[in-house]
């Protein structure tokens, strides 16, 4: 029997198999037809000893050691089933009984593959990566790893020591998908694909599509049934646009997750009771590792974040996630050289590298796009993600960003934009607001790409919103300056309407502040430590700023501690409240000047304006050091101005105590405009007066007011001027009696 057995055997397969060199172990691994028996073979290099065990089959049948490196096999005539199992006797004397691998078909349906070849797979996570699945009755994980040039693909875990050749997987040349259901291998299990490339080399690589990193290894998650109880607010959620209110706060990971990397629901409370208390809508997060669908450690697990996300979407809160798709980690054991080449990225190093960080994803190729489009439709789908915000875009939309000539290539058409970049984030936009109404999408780019959050039709990127880095650079430059040149803060109103924008004082932007010192940042440094004002000014110097954001044109995104509760919560209370803030907020015909020139006092005031009178704000911000009992404005709308706002007031921690009386316009033309106004102004202020207009009886009033004072100067005009004709009569008089006088002598 044993000549019969080695006879039926191929041996060049089983000596790839035994060397890691068989990309294809079901041609040989499992049970295979041949003639009239069945060969079976397995390949288990820490086995001392295997017996094939049929179910239902009262007799065993011990295996043959083919190889002595762990290759066992035996031959059964009439015995061609699928319900067996191995009982292995392992060298350390453990002993298990397992199902064999190669008898599971895990190839991918019709549907999925020609979805996968096409580039159209936004659920590629759902068969991608590792999955605790139950597979004919048979509990176990599902690996599938993309290495199209592979020559080999396993799965690596304590479950093998970590050995490549004992679970190589199986591959699929329709779809360069590597397979393999592993019986009896459970959730919790700690993995790494390994790689055997082309010519040799050999790759230790973490998983893409890792939901689960822990101590440098993937981890099977285990699947579980989440309750959701925001079904309500996700209803809800559909009826939002981007000319909603919008303000977010901006936090770090472990502000709500202890030290100990696991959930911690009682800081997640905290942080929904100050949202709620404050009034920000939105929180801005980052969630996302290196391998992209993995949870931060900080958060733990899908789970953890799914009640972060509840927990927010409880009391109306939406929750944004930072995503990175730009570009991807540098590390070997990522997706660098993934299966010998540059599967993720190009092949041309003039295309290959991110100025920033990492390597450029090749967004022409459809499993690229497959990978991260799936990564976006799975923040959004498993975690009801509210919406994405992009970083740093420029680094990918431009072929040339930050090289010299001879270090990039230009498209076909001989131009330096990237084309298959703005492919991608003009996919992403248009896929996923129709697939998921009322989600936001944000990015920050700094190379003025026109168009950002223009409409696709429009020819544009599609995203709702786009930082304003000019307005807070200038504005950060002006605090290091101090009060010497308004213009800092006053120009960037010319392009404020060019796209829609989003006001900031981010983390990025608070690391900016300080010159990136991170550890200084971390120690506690905010955006307001390094300007030109001692400290009993920069407090002063925070809330008016806080002010200053909120009255201007654009969305607001706060970092924590940038912001202070008492006063946020009345600025984000007059977002919602005053019209003027939020109702003609991308419409030019919103925002008008009242003073804005840089004659070293420090002062600018503008008009919001909502779509009636009434509802317009005048806007003061003195932002010298000197305090302005009596400071006059020309004014082009006469009426009644209250002060109902200053970041002063003692209530925010100022000594400004504000009157309740109105202050009405004068009629006397002033700087251009045919009414003037006189307001007191505390120093390093900004203050919001509500604007009343004149009723048709008061304007009577100061009409007959103005024809009283128009007869009385009329009256004086006359009176002068019966005045002048009498003297000059009187004159005349004189010279003709004079002259008549002369001709009589």
């Amino acid at each position: 029997m044993k000549d019969k057995l080695y006879k039926m055997m191929s041996w060049p397969q089983i000596e790839a198999v035994v060397y890691g060199e068989e990309g294809n172990p079901q041609t040989i691994l499992g049970r295979h037809n041949i003639s009239a028996y069945t060969l079976y073979q397995t390949f288990i290099p820490t086995a001392e000893s295997v017996t094939l065990c049929i179910s239902d089959d009262k007799k065993t049948y011990p295996m043959e050691l083919a190889d002595e490196a762990g290759f066992f096999a035996i031959a059964l005539v009439g015995k061609d089933r699928r319900d067996y199992v191995y009982k292995v006797v392992y060298k350390d004397g453990r002993t298990a009984t397992i199902h064999d691998p190669y008898v599971f078909d895990v190839a991918l349906n019709k549907e999925e593959t020609n979805a996968w070849n096409k580039g159209a797979c936004l659920e590629a996570y759902k068969f991608m990566g590792s999955h605790a699945i139950e597979f004919d009755g048979v509990k176990g994980t599902i690996f599938r790893v993309w290495a199209p040039n592979a020559v080999r693909a396993s799965v690596i875990g304590d479950f093998n020591e970590w050995d490549g050749h004992s679970h190589p997987m199986m591959f699929d040349e329709n779809t360069g998908i590597f397979s393999l259901f592993i019986p009896e291998l459970e959730a919790g299990s700690e993995y790494l694909f390994e790689i055997c490339a082309k010519g040799g080399a050999v790759y230790t690589k973490l998983d893409p599509y890792a939901t689960k990193i822990k101590n440098g290894h993937c981890v099977v998650e285990e699947k579980r049934a989440f309750r959701w109880n925001d079904k309500a607010y996700m209803t809800d959620r559909k009826k939002n646009t981007s000319k909603d209110i919008v303000n977010i706060f901006e936090i770090d990971s472990d502000m709500w997750a202890d030290l100990e990397e696991t959930y911690d629901p009682k800081n997640t409370e905290q942080l929904a009771s100050y949202m709620e208390e404050v009034g920000y809508t939105h929180v801005l997060i980052n969630v996302s590792t290196d391998s992209f669908y993995a949870v931060n450690p900080i958060i733990g697990d899908s789970d953890n974040l799914k009640k972060f996300v509840n927990a927010m979407h409880s009391v109306g809160k939406g929750v944004i996630f930072r995503w990175n798709p730009t570009c991807f980690a540098p590390e070997e054991e990522g997706m660098k050289s993934f299966d010998g080449t540059y599967l993720y990225g190009h092949l041309d190093d003039r295309k290959r590298y991110n100025l920033l960080f990492g390597y450029n994803f090749n967004y022409g190729r459809e499993q690229v796009d497959n990978f991260l489009m799936s990564n976006a439709n799975h923040f959004f789908d498993e975690f009801h993600a509210d919406g994405l915000h992009i970083e740093e875009i420029s680094t990918i939309l431009y072929l040339d960003y930050g090289k010299n000539d001879g270090e990039w290539i230009p498209n076909m058409y001989g131009g330096n934009e990237n084309l298959d970049a703005i492919e991608f984030l003009r996919s992403v936009n248009t896929v996923f607001h129709r697939k998921y109404p009322g989600i936001l999408t944000f990015t920050k780019e700094t190379c003025m790409f026109p168009k950002v959050t223009y409409p696709v039709k429009e020819e544009g990127l599609g995203f709702d919103f786009i930082w304003d880095n000019g307005f807070t650079d200038d504005y950060m430059s002006f605090l290091r300056k101090g009060d010497t040149d308004i213009r800092k803060i006053t120009d960037n109103m010319a392009y404020a309407y060019s796209e829609d924008y989003i006001l900031t004082v981010s983390k990025e932007d608070v690391l900016a502040a300080n010159d990136y010192d991170f550890e200084r940042v971390a120690d506690g440094a905010g955006f307001y430590d390094y300007i030109a004002y001692d400290n009993s000014e920069k407090l002063k110097v925070k809330r008016a700023t806080l002010a200053f954001m909120m009255a201007r044109p654009g969305k607001k995104l706060i970092y924590m501690g940038q912001d202070e509760k008492n006063i946020s919560k009345e600025l984000n209370n007059l977002y919602r409240k005053l019209p003027a803030f939020h109702v003609l907020d991308r419409n030019p015909e919103g925002f008008e000047w009242v003073y804005a020139f840089s004659g070293g006092n420090g002062v600018i005031a503008f008009l919001r304006k909502g779509e009636i009178f009434k509802d317009n704000i005048l806007v003061v911000c003195n932002f010298s050091r000197e305090t302005y009992e009596e400071y006059k404005l020309g004014i082009s709308y006469e009426g009644k101005y209250k002060r109902i706002f200053c970041s002063e007031e003692s209530r925010f921690g100022g000594d400004y105590k504000m009157a309740n009386k109105a202050v009405e316009t004068v009629d006397e033309e002033y700087d251009g405009k045919e009414s003037s106004l006189t307001v007191g102004l505390p120093a390093l202020s900004v203050s919001y007066f509500s604007y009343t207009p004149y009723v048709e009886e008061e304007f009577l009033k100061i009409a007959a007011k103005k024809a009283d004072a128009i007869r009385k100067e009329l009256e004086k005009e006359a009176d002068r001027r019966a005045k002048e004709l009498e003297e000059d009569a009187l004159r005349k008089a004189k010279e003709y009696n004079s002259l008549s006088k002369r001709r009589l002598s």
